[in-house]
């Protein structure tokens, strides 16, 4: 099928933030007292805010949660700062590709529009997009499909002609929501992992190397 755009999630596709954001989240959940694992905090990783919620009812009672989102948050503001933020392989050279073939690109990103800003900036890529539609732009997050039909609509292409690059449950089902045609580059957890509670089949990709095998 030819796409006539791609939207591309940041977090774990663009940019090597998930693992920041777990490590992150490991040393704030350590200052609480807390001994959970890496596989503990994973499913946080694209979560929708009815999983988040569980995870902090579970593990943060009271204003518990603030504080360890708070902790966390400047946790990756200090590594970003010290300049640990790192592009994800094969981002430049799929980029190259869609740009040679005249296909427009957006990012639909569930993080906070500063951060996702200042994320694509730090790794050079922020004006590789023609639109770039976070959290602030719209009602609601990831699995619904705001963020990417907004993505959509800001290309002026129809939704069923977007491919959605994506690594997580959440950005898949909103993608297969909106009528777009997702490919999973899964990042920290399994492909199996991710999209065992997807009722559908869902194009899979090891690498963004193989995405941009589709375009050539």
């Amino acid at each position: 099928m030819k796409f006539d755009g791609v939207i591309f999630d940041m977090d774990g596709v663009l940019v090597d933030s998930e693992r920041m954001y777990l490590r992150a989240n490991m040393v704030a959940g350590r200052q609480q007292g807390l001994t959970l694992t890496a596989e503990d905090y994973a499913p946080l990783a694209g979560a929708s805010n009815a999983t988040a919620n569980a995870f902090f009812q579970k593990y943060f009672p009271g204003e518990k949660a603030q504080e360890f989102l708070n902790d966390t948050y400047a946790l990756v503001d200090q590594y970003v700062a010290a300049g640990e933020l790192a592009i994800k392989p094969g981002v430049k050279p799929l980029l190259r590709i869609l740009h040679e073939a005249n296909i427009p690109m957006a990012v639909g990103s569930s993080n906070y529009g500063r951060t996702v800003h200042e994320f694509l900036a730090k790794v050079g890529i922020e004006d590789e997009f023609a639109h770039i539609i976070t959290s602030d732009d719209v009602h609601a997050g990831k699995p619904a499909p705001d963020i990417f039909l907004a993505a959509a609509q800001a290309l002026a292409i129809p939704p069923a002609r977007a491919l959605v690059v994506e690594d997580s449950a959440n950005g898949i089902q909103a993608a297969l929501t909106a009528k777009m045609t997702p490919v999973l580059v899964p990042d920290l957890r399994t492909a199996e992992e991710i999209l065992m509670d997807i009722p559908q089949p869902v194009l899979v990709a090891p690498t963004l190397t193989h995405v941009a095998n589709l375009f050539k």
